[in-house]
């Protein structure tokens, strides 16, 4: 099939490379478009008012581009410029950092791929801690590619997060839900040499977690886990009724 591989950790990221060469040797048609620098944490944003510049990457014959933009700038261009013919998947990653509970908010990887699936195409997320082997994380990610069932195990898009643990040591793969674990700490004031104001954020990856089978305590516990995710944000129980005037 024909992937459209994205991320958010840049064009010189060696996970992206490594997949990339992987696909390719796996018999897939593999187009990238990558940010030409990282642009981790950005979100869902997109340019509209700065052009938006690429630049070919030599990559041994895999069609390779660098852009300006953000994630999501990336999944755009390659699904409406960049790809020759028709895509069948988007995928974004590997990214050097969980995506878990959330992360999901902030993250361009997540988003990247929310904006393949908000234009019709099933989406995959790929994320591993930084210790993770790349090798490894490539390995798992090829295996879970064999048994999808795009049509019937891709509602929109899905997001995968990868142990960070020699293959023969991974417990398993496992469905989860998002968790509600959220970043910790404050923000310290400081001044610059130049007498500025400034704040400087303190969180160090401790989080207020929550018990229970979900993205994050799985992951921890050595699984990989696959969760389904959806672009729309409308609340389906939050419709209380109530009626209004104005």
């Amino acid at each position: 099939m024909h992937i459209l591989l994205v991320n958010d950790d840049g064009i010189h990221s060696l996970g992206l490379r490594t997949l990339a060469e992987a696909l390719k040797g796996a018999g897939h048609q593999v187009t990238v478009v990558a940010p030409d620098r990282e642009r981790s944490a950005v979100g869902h944003g997109i340019t509209t008012r700065d052009p938006l510049f690429t630049q070919e990457q030599d990559w041994e014959g895999i069609p390779a581009h660098s852009c300006s933009g953000t994630p999501a700038d990336c999944t755009q261009l390659g699904l409406k410029a960049l790809a020759k013919g028709p895509v069948d998947l988007v995928v974004s990653g590997p990214n050097r950092g969980l995506n878990v509970a959330g992360d999901l908010l902030y993250s361009g990887t997540v988003a990247a791929a929310l904006e393949g699936a908000k234009m019709g195409v099933k989406s995959i997320a790929l994320s591993a801690p930084p210790e993770a082997d790349q090798e490894t994380v490539v390995q798992v990610f090829l295996r879970l590619l064999e048994q999808l069932d795009l049509d019937r195990d891709i509602r929109q898009a899905l997001n995968v997060n990868v142990p960070a643990l020699a293959f023969g040591k991974i417990r398993g793969v496992k469905w989860a839900p998002q968790g509600h674990a959220m970043w910790l700490g404050e923000y310290q004031e400081r001044v610059s040499p130049q007498g500025r104001r400034y704040f400087w954020s303190t969180h160090d990856d401790s989080y207020d977690t929550e018990p229970g089978e979900n993205d994050r305590a799985l992951v921890l516990d050595g699984y990989v886990t696959v969760t389904p995710l959806a672009y729309e944000m409308t609340d389906p129980e939050g419709f209380s009724g109530k009626e209004f005037t104005v």
